[in-house]
């Protein structure tokens, strides 16, 4: 995977300024500090923050239905009732995506569950579980919610084309995950599987 990862800001869904790039910078360390051991979205080695200009509202939702841009809520502000919601925003996040690689997907709650403009793709993960790589990343994500969040979760995603339910994958990363989240004390709000033909929460917290 790519030795470098960086990140850039998202505009608000609600076409509100880009934030400051100052916070830009002050974010970097906590990103530097996982050390480049990840690939972010699409091999771009960027920490991605998804273009809300994308038309996704064309993507199956979690029961197949169409959904319409009049249907679908803000992604950016939006505050998750329970896990349908989260797997509802994931769902728009990961787009066409869902048919790739195996790959993580972290999305940055606040503390009263309000998505924060950060979306976290790690792709081409390996299908067994790396309790190193599992460890830097939930570190990172401890300094994320520690500087932007602070009382905040996450909601993860395991994506992969064949996916969309609980395999060997999905319980194998789950559970590193967890063991790395106890240890940082990060809370892992909900976690949702998702494959090219269906998607389902596998756990959630609410």
């Amino acid at each position: 995977m790519d030795e470098d990862a960086t990140r850039r800001t998202m505009a608000h869904h609600d076409g509100t300024a880009d934030r400051p790039a100052a916070d830009d910078e002050a974010h970097g360390g906590a990103y530097e500090a996982y050390g480049g051991a990840y690939e972010a979205h699409g091999g771009s080695g960027e920490l991605w923050a998804a273009d809300l200009d994308d038309d996704l509202v064309d993507e199956p939702w979690a029961d197949g239905g169409p959904g319409t841009e009049d249907e679908a809520p803000p992604l950016i502000g939006r505050i998750l009732e329970d896990g349908r919601d989260a797997l509802d925003v994931l769902l728009r996040f990961v787009g066409p995506e869902r048919d790739g690689p195996p790959a993580l997907w972290f999305l940055v709650l606040d503390a009263t569950d309000r998505v924060l403009p950060l979306v976290l793709p790690i792709a081409e993960v390996p299908t067994v579980p790396d309790a190193v790589v599992s460890a830097n990343l939930v570190h990172v994500l401890a300094s994320v919610l520690e500087h932007d969040a602070p009382g905040g979760s996450v909601v993860v995603g395991y994506v992969r084309g064949g996916g969309g339910d609980r395999g060997a994958f999905e319980a194998g990363w789950s559970a590193a995950l967890h063991i790395s989240a106890h240890r940082e004390d990060v809370r892992i709000r909900a976690e949702a599987a998702i494959g090219c033909d269906r998607a389902r929460i596998l756990s959630t917290c609410w």
